[in-house]
């Protein structure tokens, strides 16, 4: 029933803005008057993300799952050693030790248009520029148990062709080179590969730059008076952006590959002098598709097989988001905005067909975030009324810091950049 009212609200509004130029993205209740074109830029620069937030709500490195005792449980091959070493888990290569981080930078393009005094409609195109900086990526042997076996693949091998062997028999420790081959392609002892490899491409530096996702709706203003404006916004966001790779495992995607309808309650307070009170609240309802991934063991392995890739049926949960603002001009054309944003999202439902954990693709994605931001902005309009500058423009810088969270969603601050025009 959800999916079969989503996919209808969907042709309407592809229907009713078939003719859709643009639509006004501040989250307030203003729509452009009858006639009159905006068009915006804005760019996000991001301070580099290294840290997260962890189920509790804590801090961890964004790296944290890539740091863990190398033992059966990340490596099946692995297993037949355990019960030589003294039980589960304990044939260990070694301990990995990874660091790296995030850097971003966002621009955003809108164009919208007043069709009517009440009604704007309009699209927004991202483009992202997205980097993963591999700063290290090191096996610490320090409490390695078991080795590569130095004779595998010679006719005097006494340990029958095992790849590898206890330490204490000759095990030779393994390099980091080795851990990225098993990674790879595969573990190569005296030129023979010992143990296939994952299929991954190897931990290391990754960057790219695409589109992310097109959003594109209107907005409709079916109150104003001396107090109040309010307004309903919808739209749709289309599955513009290249999703991740399900064989890179530090790569990023420009979007979550879903279609999504969204809702939004814009609601504005004007009754106090040069002051704009607005309270908004958000609903992205994401619609079901199929998405190839590797279903791992565990929602902090990020490691699965190759055997374990497979076209998986997703849900990935609804976004619910409230926004509250206070806007202030304290001088002719300038503006001063606080604002506080909270943000929440449901848990993702996996299911696929080959009885794998698809619970590991599902746990720690019902995420939630805290944000607070403050902005200055000029504008020339009162000046272009009054006929003393050329051009209705708007201009503004905004700081905005993402201070609390839970389930991964990134600890990230960025300064904001946008530019608005009007004709």
């Amino acid at each position: 029933m959800r999916k079969t009212i989503a996919v209808g609200y969907l042709f309407f509004c592809l229907f009713f803005f078939v003719r859709m130029v643009g639509l006004s993205y501040a989250d307030s209740a203003e729509v452009l008057p009858k006639g009159i074109f905006r068009t915006n830029i804005e760019t996000n620069l991001y301070f580099p993300v290294e840290k997260r937030f962890d189920p509790d709500g804590h801090t961890e490195d964004v790296s944290h799952d890539f740091n863990s005792t190398l033992n059966s449980n990340i490596f099946p091959a692995l297993s037949p050693l355990d019960n030589i070493m003294g039980g589960p888990g304990s044939a260990i290569i070694g301990t990995s030790i990874v660091s790296f981080k995030y850097n971003f930078t966002d621009l955003m393009i809108g164009l919208q248009y007043g069709v009517t005094d009440r009604l704007t409609v309009g699209v927004k195109v991202p483009y992202w520029w997205q980097k993963t900086d591999v700063n290290e990526t090191r096996l610490n042997t320090a409490d390695a148990t078991v080795g590569k076996n130095p004779l595998y693949g010679t006719p005097g091998d006494p340990f029958g062709g095992a790849p590898i062997i206890p330490l204490g028999v000759g095990g030779v420790p393994l390099s980091t080179d080795d851990v990225q081959s098993l990674i790879d392609g595969g573990l190569y002892i005296n030129g023979k590969l010992a143990i296939p490899g994952f299929k991954y491409k190897r931990i290391k530096t990754w960057s790219d730059s695409g589109l992310s996702d097109i959003e594109a709706g209107g907005r409709y203003q079916y109150l104003k008076n001396d107090n109040w404006r309010l307004a309903f916004t919808g739209a749709v966001r289309f599955p513009t952006g290249k999703v991740d790779s399900p064989d890179n495992l530090v790569d990023l995607g420009f979007g979550p590959g879903v279609y999504a309808i969204l809702f939004r309650l814009n609601n504005d307070y004007t009754g106090i002098k040069n002051l704009v009170l607005n309270a908004t609240i958000k609903y992205d309802l994401t619609l079901s598709d199929k998405q190839k991934k590797r279903v791992p063991s565990d929602a902090n392995n990020p490691i699965a097989p190759v055997s374990n890739e497979e076209d998986v049926s997703r849900n990935i949960g609804d976004i619910m988001e409230f926004e509250g603002s206070g806007s202030y001009q304290f001088s002719e054309g300038w503006n001063l905005e606080l604002r506080y944003k909270y943000g929440s999202k449901t848990r993702d439902d996996v299911s696929g067909s080959k009885n794998l954990n698809y619970k590991s693709l599902e746990d720690e994605t019902d995420w939630t975030y805290n944000l607070f931001s403050t902005s200055i902005s000029y504008s020339t309009i009162p000046l272009f009324k009054a006929k003393k500058f050329p051009l209705p423009v708007t201009a503004s810088v905004s700081y905005e810091n993402v201070f609390a969270g839970s389930n991964n969603f990134l600890k990230q601050q960025f300064f904001s950049l946008k530019l608005a025009a009007f004709f």
